[in-house]
């Protein structure tokens, strides 16, 4: 028996060597083929595309190239055909079981309804009456025969059996259908689809039979492009495959053969002969302009090239635009997060000028770009972007922010105004302050500077001083004569106060760099307004009336009440971000102001969820945006490490709902990317704020020279900063824990050392 023991023993201790080898193996491979992942591997397009409530991240996952007009992505609903506006701001939503159609123009994580233009639909059969009525054509779909990543958008159409395949250009939708083998070929074109309920004013859709080719426009009036008389885009559909048969159709009536309709409730169709092959390829380019030049980018941006040679070109741009930046060490998650983050901050604004550089004005009237100009840009969430994405853009890719600015300074120049939340080619006055102000300077002061200037100023000064057709001030002169928006005269005048005494702040520094120093010093004075709608008491932003009766919120933690815009006295209470050390003085001490932030965050963490704002500190909206990064100024730095890393380990995954809220063209990815690398901007100034890098090392790759970002000891557990130096010089991270512009703007290194402990 002690041999048969001895046998058993040997086999045993054989058999845990082999499987401990097989497992070593198998971790070897793992991290070897980790290790092999590429920055455009780790982007997941699924990201924002779900959630719940004020949890949605609304964020198109379909086919686009970076800042591209065409967009072409899905439009969902859900089984029961119900379409809940609230979910579809991107168009498509992770919970929806169907597919209307795939349109081309979509906005990007926004909260407002617009766009989803240019609708096509494929079919196994030719169209009824009962397909054309009420989405009768849509499909249901699943999400385990669907694949998106950056430029590449599948899915199988289950209810007729297709599969369809999406890539694009800049301006060019194009589009794959792979038919089964004894179905019919047919593919809609219900050119009346918005994502706006009748938000189609009207269209038309022509079909060039002898020509293979479908071409129409549609007027959108959008929640935002309805606001400056709607959008007209124009298509051109172009097929390699010889059209068999066509027809159209009218409030559902269908007209076998007819190849020109005209409404607000229109279509057409195209079918191909049984000779045809099952599989169907083609490209619709768009224009803000023209038929013309629709087909015009359509030759530029793809020419004769086969879907699979477009689609390995934006492949290839998307490769090369995400390897701008490289990172090491961080686990799994965190790199998935961040370059679908870095994605994100890719997809918008809009490239809205077209080939040969021609491009709609805001006054309504075409021009074409000097050679100076690469791009002209529209669709600018400002009030979300103004304070991440735009600044984030000036860091990673600063010669495509001097073409946003150079665009905002041509809004200006043609329209009459700066924009607020500038669309397509009109005004949307949607949100308030000026913040095109704090975007504009922020460049100019991060040596952004080859622009018309001179012009930006006296855009600015004039939306600042004086009563605009557009996108001014509202109530400009209770502005000026008070010092602050009346309760009686607007509800949220609180926080309209706030939005301008910050953007005179930028003012009075732009005021400065030039050399006015009138102005400087009378926009300075301004800027302190916000002193106006404190309440010493309280210690809140409160509005009050003309006659200087308080106006306080029964709570302070009423996240739906209009004295404040998206937010609560809470979120508001932080928002002085061109004199943070002023805020700090009217709580009496940086102890207490240090108390009460703390305070904020720590009960922010008591509702992990995004279904409701949190009414204290809300991840998923921009009024409280900065607030994680202000302990800076009161000596804790440790704590804007702490809740910054909270945050993004807490509030941002790796699965459909995985944003804490609207992306807003970029807003949220970008404070995750920031957050990332270990620093924050506040913008309006050339300073960034220190946080808590996440990744052992990051490279930004830039023309400038490379920022080039270490973290000793960087891990999930290891959020404290304890050492810091830029270039060889040490940063004092207790009492000046901040980077100037300067000593990043070229060829730099900064090497952090970081601990568990705070320091």
């Amino acid at each position: 028996s002690d041999v048969y023991k001895r046998q058993v023993s040997t086999q045993s201790t054989g058999s845990v060597v082999y499987t401990m080898k097989l497992i070593l193996c198998f971790a070897f491979l793992f991290s070897l083929a980790l290790s092999q992942k590429s920055n455009y591997d780790y982007v997941d397009p699924f990201i924002g595309t779900g959630g719940e409530g004020f949890g949605i991240g609304s964020v198109p996952p379909g086919a686009q190239r970076p800042f591209g007009l065409a967009r072409v992505s899905p439009d969902t609903v859900g089984f029961d055909n119900v379409f809940i506006e609230w979910n579809h701001f991107g168009g498509y939503y992770y919970g929806d079981g169907n597919i209307r159609c795939f349109s081309h123009t979509h906005m990007v994580g926004s909260g407002a309804l617009d766009y989803g233009t240019i609708g096509i639909m494929p079919l196994s059969h030719l169209p009824t009456a009962d397909d054309v009525s009420d989405y009768g054509f849509r499909s249901s779909f699943s999400h385990d025969t669907e694949t998106s990543k950056p430029g590449y958008y599948s899915v199988l159409l289950e209810t007729p059996n297709i599969q369809v395949e999406l890539t694009a250009t800049e301006r060019v939708g194009v589009h794959r259908y792979t038919y089964a083998t004894n179905n019919n070929k047919v593919i809609l074109f219900p050119i009346s689809h918005s994502l706006t309920p009748n938000g189609c004013h009207t269209a038309e859709i022509n079909i060039d039979y002898a020509n293979n080719e479908v071409y129409g426009y549609t007027l959108n009036y959008g929640s935002l492009s309805g606001r400056f008389g709607g959008y007209k885009s124009y298509f051109v559909a172009h097929f390699n495959n010889r059209i068999n048969s066509y027809g159209i159709w009218n409030s559902s009536q269908i007209q076998q053969g007819q190849a020109k309709a005209t409404g607000n409730e229109i279509g057409g169709y195209i079918a191909f002969g049984d000779d045809t092959s099952s599989t169907i390829e083609f490209r619709v380019g768009l224009s803000s302009i023209s038929y013309d030049l629709a087909r015009n980018n359509i030759k530029a941006e793809v020419g004769t090239n086969s879907f699979d040679q477009v689609f390995l070109e934006t492949q290839q741009i998307w490769m090369n635009t995400l390897n701008q930046i490289e990172v090491e060490g961080g686990i799994e998650d965190q790199r998935v997060k961040f370059f679908t983050a870095f994605y994100h901050t890719l997809l918008a604004p809009t490239i809205f000028s077209e080939t040969g550089g021609f491009y709609l004005g805001f006054d309504n009237k075409v021009h074409q770009l000097n050679q100076s100009q690469t791009n002209y840009y529209s669709d600018m969430s400002i009030w979300d972007v103004h304070r991440t994405e735009f600044p984030w853009l000036g860091l990673v890719q600063p010669e495509r922010l001097l073409d946003i600015v150079r665009s905002l300074v041509l809004m200006y120049k043609q329209g009459g105004d700066l924009p607020r939340w500038p669309l397509a080619n009109g005004f949307t006055g949607c949100m308030e302050g000026q913040h095109s102000f704090v975007v504009i300077v922020d460049a100019y002061l991060k040596g952004i500077t080859d622009f018309d200037i001179q012009a930006a100023y006296q855009g600015m000064k004039a939306g600042a001083t004086t009563s605009r057709p557009n996108d001014g001030r509202e109530y400009i002169e209770d502005w000026l004569s008070l010092g602050y928006i009346p309760y009686e005269k607007d509800h949220s005048g609180a926080s309209k106060t706030l939005s301008y005494s910050f953007d005179d702040s930028v003012l009075s520094s732009i005021a400065g760099a030039l050399g006015y120093t009138l102005d400087q010093q009378m926009f300075l004075n301004r800027s302190k307004n916000y002193l106006n709608v404190w309440h010493p008491e309280y210690k809140f932003f409160c509005p009050k009336t003309s006659s200087g009766e308080w106006q306080c919120p029964l709570s302070w933690l009423n996240v739906f009440d209009d004295r404040y815009v998206e937010g609560d006295a809470w979120h508001y209470r932080w928002f002085v971000p061109g004199d943070v050390p002023g805020l700090i003085q009217q709580f009496g001490s940086k102890d207490y102001f240090v108390t009460e932030l703390d305070y904020f965050f720590y009960m922010s963490e008591y509702d992990p969820l995004n279904v409701l704002p949190n009414p204290y500190y809300w991840a998923g909206n921009e009024p409280d945006i900065l607030a994680g990064y202000l302990f800076n100024f009161a000596g804790r730095a440790d704590l804007t490490q702490k809740y910054v890393r909270w945050n993004m380990d807490n509030k941002y995954t790796t699965k459909p709902d995985g944003l804490p809220g609207n992306d807003d063209y970029g807003t949220m990815s970008a404070w995750y990317t920031w957050g990332s690398i270990g620093f924050y901007p506040l913008a309006g100034k050339p300073v960034y704020l220190i946080g808590s890098p996440v990744f052992n090392k990051v490279t930004i790759h830039r023309n400038a020279g490379d920022l080039v970002i270490i973290a000793n000891n960087a891990s999930t557990s290891n959020i404290y900063v304890q050492k810091l130096s830029v270039n060889g010089q040490p940063v004092d991270m207790k009492g000046s824990p901040f980077l100037q512009h300067s000593q990043i703007m070229s060829k730099s290194v900064l090497e952090f050392w970081m601990g568990s402990q705070p320091l």
